[in-house]
């Protein structure tokens, strides 16, 4: 009774389990959303029922953009569940694709399009997948991959396609950006790693092969990612076949195969067999090889979309029947032989993923083409065209240069015209200073006309720095020299002092005895203060900022401020912003 209780209670838990729906977290972003939604996603094997239900929310929604992740991983699901390509899956895909398009969202096209297009690769339609990862490959490289639906799943999905027909250097490209956007130590860097080595093992590049596949390797077991480990070992049991050493390559596919046997990895046991036929074959261990290819022959005709590795094997067969002399085998491997090449015709024959590099080069290449290189397609008529171009560009080229000469020379005329302006009306102050024999008052009116000055420059220097005019001035800096010379120099200083004590001689000596600490910098601030001048009209004579200025002040308080008040009865000293009283 107790067993047929908790035998009830497990199967209403695996109810429970298999009947929830996908949870929509509308709190976060849409790109966070989708990522979500597809982070919940499982395999529900032959169960649509139950794979509809589970996705129903998604449909539901009035987020459109959830409807294309519904019928994507409807059409993924009943992809799993027929284990083949299939009308259902196909039509699915289309609509996710077609939604996508109108919804005019370039980051969940490409998701959209990366996965039927894998789907496609996946189940041996290369030719049709041809066209919808070169679209993928058109879109991706032109938007932003921040906007992309799981960026580092596009690329390295696209990666493996370019692998497929032989585009491998593009490949190892696609992989790379790739492994940007990964999670680090996860399943996927993993296989990214694993895969790269292997492209660098087609270019013969054997150092960067050993590099990413032992990196590879590391990852796979540091997260406990079996499978892929079994594929590395295989991966680098192909490098050291394609370096000679044959023993270190059978110990590693045969580590392999044991992995990929105990975890019923099919697909990778039948590769595992397939290499280590070839290396028995390298040995000269002929009736292992053949034991092999047998084995590997029982996987290869349990799936319909396995064709293209039991053309391998037959191909294998073949040789070994030559070379044992073995006409009867010869015959039939040769028959066999035949009858794949025509079922592979329009899927992945090694001569159908030629004609598909050769189409997606083309396509990739005539997409980057301009109007102009297409039009002239003809080579008498592209050099006359060339010829054309450039005695045009030529005229133009000097057309620009003349007329970019002559604004240049009004420019600097204007900045020149701006600079003498501004140096007579320094003159001019200065001149009527030296008229008025230097006394305070003067110096009050000259000051003040200074400040204008100064204030009128910097909005010149300001202007000009958004100008074409600014190289005149980065050259020259006249500007920033006459700048320069209205602050108070140590030679203004020393005109403008003589005149303070002319005008307030008690006031000046007196400080100066009383307070001999008193510095040049303290004196220059005293004395303008004394003048009534402002904080912003003190800033602009000194070449400092207004926050300098109250500093200045308050260091000026907390170091005299006090004294000052008890013996000269300065009521308005502490406040620094106002005029000193005596």
């Amino acid at each position: 009774m107790t067993n047929y209780f908790y035998t009830l209670l497990l199967l209403l838990h695996c109810h429970i389990c298999f009947s929830q729906s996908v949870v929509i977290n509308n709190s976060v972003v849409e790109k966070e959303k989708i990522e979500n939604v597809l982070l919940q996603n499982r395999n529900f094997g032959k169960d649509t029922v139950a794979l509809k239900k589970f996705l129903s929310p998604l449909l539901q929604s009035n987020d459109e953009n959830l409807h294309i992740v519904y019928y994507n991983l409807l059409a993924d699901g009943f992809a799993n569940a027929h284990e083949n390509f299939n009308n259902k899956s196909d039509y699915y895909y289309k609509l996710s694709l077609e939604k996508a398009k109108s919804k005019k969202n370039k980051g969940l096209e490409v998701w959209a399009l990366t996965n039927y297009a894998f789907y496609l690769y996946d189940y041996k339609k290369t030719s049709d997948a041809l066209k919808v990862y070169m679209d993928a490959d058109n879109i991706i490289n032109a938007i932003n991959p921040a906007t992309i639906i799981f960026p580092s799943d596009c690329f390295k999905k696209i990666g493996y396609f370019m692998g497929t027909i032989g585009d491998t250097k593009d490949a190892i490209d696609y992989l790379k950006k790739a492994e940007t956007y990964a999670r680090p130590n996860s399943q996927e860097i993993a296989a990214i790693k694993d895969n790269t080595g292997l492209y660098y093992i087609e270019l013969n590049d054997f150092a960067n092969a050993e590099k990413y596949l032992l990196e590879a390797k590391k990852i796979a077991l540091s997260v406990k990612d079996d499978i892929r480990y079994a594929k590395i070992l295989g991966n680098l049991a192909l490098l050291a076949q394609k370096q000679g050493n044959y023993t270190q390559a059978e110990r590693l596919i045969k580590e392999d195969l044991l992995i990929s046997e105990k975890y019923k990895s099919d697909r990778n046991t039948m590769y595992a067999l397939i290499l280590l036929s070839k290396i028995y074959i390298n040995q000269n261990k002929i009736a292992e090889a053949k034991t092999t290819l047998q084995k590997a022959a029982q996987y290869a005709l349990s799936k319909s979309y396995y064709k293209k590795a039991e053309y391998e094997i037959t191909q294998l067969n073949l040789y070994i029947a030559v070379k044992e002399n073995n006409i009867s085998q010869e015959l039939k491997s040769r028959r066999r032989l035949s009858e794949l090449e025509n079922a592979l015709d329009t899927s992945d024959s090694d001569q159908n993923l030629q004609k598909s590099n050769m189409l997606a080069q083309k396509d990739r290449y005539a997409s980057k083409l301009s109007i102009a290189n297409i039009l002239f397609e003809k080579e008498q008529l592209k050099n006359k065209a060339i010829v054309t171009i450039a005695v045009l560009l030529a005229i133009l080229i000097v057309f620009l240069f003349i007329f970019n000469q002559k604004q240049k020379k009004n420019r600097k005329t204007i900045y020149e015209k701006i600079v003498l302006q501004l140096q007579l009306e320094k003159l001019r102050s200065e001149q009527k200073l030296n008229d008025a024999h230097n006394t305070l008052a003067s110096y009050l009116v000259y000051l003040t006309e200074k400040n204008n000055q100064i204030e009128q420059l910097n909005k010149e220097i300001v202007r000009i720095k958004k100008s074409p005019s600014l190289s005149f001035e980065k050259e020259e800096q006249q500007l920033q020299k006459l700048l320069d010379s209205h602050l108070m120099t140590d030679e203004n200083w020393v005109k403008f002092k003589m005149a303070f004590q002319n005008e307030y001689p008690d006031f000046y000596k007196t400080i100066i005895v009383a307070f001999p600490d008193l510095t040049e910098s303290n004196l220059r601030m005293i004395t303008l203060m004394k003048l009534n001048l402002s904080n912003q009209e003190i800033s602009t004579l000194l070449g400092i900022t207004i926050d300098a200025v109250k500093k200045s002040k308050q260091r000026l308080r907390k170091k005299f401020g006090e004294t000052f008040e008890k013996a000269y009865h300065f009521t308005t000293f502490s406040v620094l912003d106002k005029p000193i009283s005596v």
